[in-house]
């Protein structure tokens, strides 16, 4: 098989897992998700604390001068885990990661054992 060939066999199974169950349950998920507002305003909060405590990490400080914004970004956390939304993408996003998994896992199998010639 030609490398063009491969290429072409590859967009084929992009588009299989995007026309799966899994890709449009996920997708459907994080619609909702970007829909509801307060999980929304939780994510941007719980982002923006992240970005806080990787500066501090980047610069070394240590967590006890930052614990407070760790102890906030965790409150947040279990906020959003509470929300719905939040589980049902959280879900979805486990699901189509599992497919992924799969397929990533049949081709390394591939990989490592070529198909014996007869």
């Amino acid at each position: 098989m030609d490398r063009n060939q491969l290429l072409v066999q590859a967009s084929e199974l992009a588009d299989l897992i995007a026309e799966s169950e899994e890709a449009a349950a996920y997708r459907e998920a994080q619609a909702r998700l970007a829909a509801n507002r307060e999980a929304s305003a939780l994510l941007r909060q719980f982002r923006e604390l992240r970005e806080q405590v990787g500066e501090f990490q980047a610069r070394k400080v240590p967590p006890l001068h930052y614990r407070h914004l760790l102890e906030q970004a965790d409150a947040l956390l279990s906020e959003l885990h509470r929300i719905p939304d939040v589980q049902s993408f959280e879900m979805a996003e486990k699901r189509l990661n599992d497919l992924l998994d799969a397929v990533t896992a049949r081709l390394s199998a591939a990989i490592a054992e070529p198909p014996q010639n007869v």
